[in-house]
């Protein structure tokens, strides 16, 4: 009899022993680390850029990006239609560009005329820890359709080789934006 008296007294205390630990533990969570719905932690880039057919046709199109981590990568177009969507960290820079030039198998002197054609759209924004969107953030969007004379086509390539569209925002820590250039 002592012997299950014994036994029934150390169940009864390590059950309370894990009621106490668990009831502490939760109180916690619940009440000191609510979820933050204003302050900014991130920056969200939605990029999109489709190209006409004889800019696809004519130019290799290598699109630079700035990714999460603030380094700019860079991509070939091989569609053409390019998208990418980047969030990152404040503080950070976010913004595209889209370089070119004559592919190797043209010859310019042969073209009659060449038509740049191009749209982009963009937004830029900051967001919450949950991935609330805030106020602060900037869009844009915008075609061209030109038809050039083809006597002009390397030249207008030659003035255009280092950013036909580029676009870049900086974001300090507070999420307040401001328009950078790409060198």
């Amino acid at each position: 009899m002592r012997k299950i008296l014994m036994t029934l007294a150390a169940v009864l205390c390590c059950a309370m022993t894990t009621a106490v630990f668990t009831a502490c533990g939760s109180d916690d969570d619940e009440n000191n680390n609510p979820v933050d719905n204003t302050t900014s932690v991130a920056a969200v880039m939605d990029y999109s850029l489709t190209v006409g057919d004889d800019m696809f046709n004519y130019l290799d199109l290598t699109v630079e990006y700035y990714d999460a981590n603030g380094k700019v990568q860079t991509e070939q177009m091989t569609q053409k239609t390019w998208t990418k969507k980047v969030t990152a960290m404040l503080p950070t820079t976010l913004g595209v560009r889209l370089k070119i030039q004559v592919k190797s198998s043209v010859n310019p002197a042969t073209l009659e005329k060449f038509t740049e054609s191009y749209t982009y759209s963009y937004s830029v924004y900051p967001v919450t820890a949950s991935g609330k969107q805030l106020e602060g953030g900037k869009a844009s969007a915008s075609s061209l359709s030109l038809d050039i004379p083809g006597s002009k086509f390397a030249e207008w390539a030659e003035d255009h080789a280092n950013g036909l569209v580029k676009f870049l925002y900086v974001f300090d820590a507070n999420a307040q934006v401001t328009e950078g250039s790409w060198q």
